[in-house]
């Protein structure tokens, strides 16, 4: 098993991985502010997100405890749930069932939830309702949360009450600014779209329930926790151009930030860092479950934001290049739990027949004389 220090450094690596600006071709800057909104977050929690994210789960989760994951953004003008967060969540719940036996909750708008059948299929998951989710093995739950602000408390307490969560995730979640205004990335106010699922939140984080933010905009749960840093760094943090006039960033804090290129490699890199931590890799899914999940998210109905296309790309970013990244995070893990023939031959050359190979190298000439 590795130690916790070699724990930190896989985070420290899978952090630097996804903090890369891979993309910065968006309609709103060619700033990689990415790197300055990473910087900020580092700061506040003083060591990698990815790696803390996951020592927190490891901690608070027991065998067959719940989870509750929120994810869906709808996004203007298609008006239909991106998938990016979706792809994550369903990573993340195969993740914590193999890890924990956890049970997973999905949540989100009623359009994102009733989207999501096919897409846990794909990723090995059956979708059970709440009851038997808990009594069988390999299952999910699906519940749609509230759009309305007026039943969101009551909803949120229900569910508290009811499921008793360990641990809740939010994947790529709008979450309300500092007014109330739940905002798209550009500016548009989508409040009448949005899952009020950021009450959620809060009201979990009342009664001490672990929670975890991924997002890559400023305007998603989680992003509250560096408000000042979006509003300084995205274009429209600060001024959103919409009636409220109070810019995009999120007003919503959570106990651990993850701020990254795309929230869908957030959650995959979450499961490396389990994966590492438990020296366990079928924690982590590899590119084909990543393959299959990007293509069952596209013939479900979610889109690429970008393009409004039930596409297998995601964030304008390449199908190949989602696949790349998972192969990357699932060597960093493999190289330090699973040594290879060839790794192990070369440290005991390296380390216990040290003075035999310096001796063969003094004698090189025996072997080569005409060098």
């Amino acid at each position: 098993m590795l130690t916790e220090e070699e724990l930190q450094t896989v985070g420290e690596i899978l952090d630097r991985l996804l903090s890369v600006p891979v993309y910065t071709g968006s309609s709103l800057s060619r700033r990689p502010g990415l790197l300055e909104l990473y910087d900020a977050a580092r700061q506040k929690f003083g060591q990698p997100l990815t790696y803390l994210a996951a020592e927190k789960l490891a901690a608070a989760l027991e065998p067959g405890d719940r989870v509750i994951i929120a994810t869906g953004f709808i996004v203007p003008p298609w008006l239909r749930p991106e998938n990016d967060g979706p792809v994550g969540a369903v990573n993340l719940a195969r993740t914590l069932n193999l890890a924990f036996d956890a049970v997973s909750v999905i949540t989100g708008e009623a359009l994102t939830v009733e989207l999501m059948p096919p897409l846990c299929e794909a990723g090995g998951l059956a979708v059970a309702d709440y009851g038997g989710a808990t009594q069988l093995y390999r299952r999910v739950a699906l519940e749609p949360f509230t759009v309305d602000a007026g039943k969101a408390e009551a909803q949120a307490e229900e569910m508290l009450d009811r499921i008793r969560p360990k641990a809740i995730i939010t994947i790529e979640k709008a979450s309300a600014n500092d007014v109330g205004v739940y905002h798209s990335g550009v500016g548009y106010d989508i409040s009448n779209l949005s899952a009020k699922v950021d009450v959620l939140v809060s009201r979990a984080r009342e009664r001490g329930i672990l929670t975890i933010g991924i997002g890559d905009g400023g305007n998603e749960i989680g992003m509250g926790c560096i408000k000042e840093a979006v509003q300084r760094v995205v274009p429209t943090g600060g001024s959103c151009g919409c009636p409220c006039g109070r810019g995009t960033a999120s007003g919503t804090e959570t106990d651990v930030l993850v701020c990254v290129m795309v929230s869908n490699w957030g959650a995959t890199a979450i499961a490396a860092n389990l994966a590492a931590r438990l020296g366990r890799m079928e924690v982590l899914h590899d590119r084909h479950m990543e393959s299959k999940l990007l293509e069952a998210a596209g013939s479900a109905g979610f889109i690429d934001p970008a393009a409004g296309l039930g596409y297998s790309s995601g964030d304008a970013i390449d199908r190949d290049v989602h696949l790349a990244m998972v192969d990357i995070m699932n060597f960093i893990v493999r190289s330090r739990i699973q040594d290879s023939y060839y790794i192990q031959k070369y440290r005991w050359y390296s380390v216990e027949r040290r003075d035999q190979i310096q001796d063969l190298i003094a004698r090189w000439r025996e072997f080569r004389p005409e060098g």
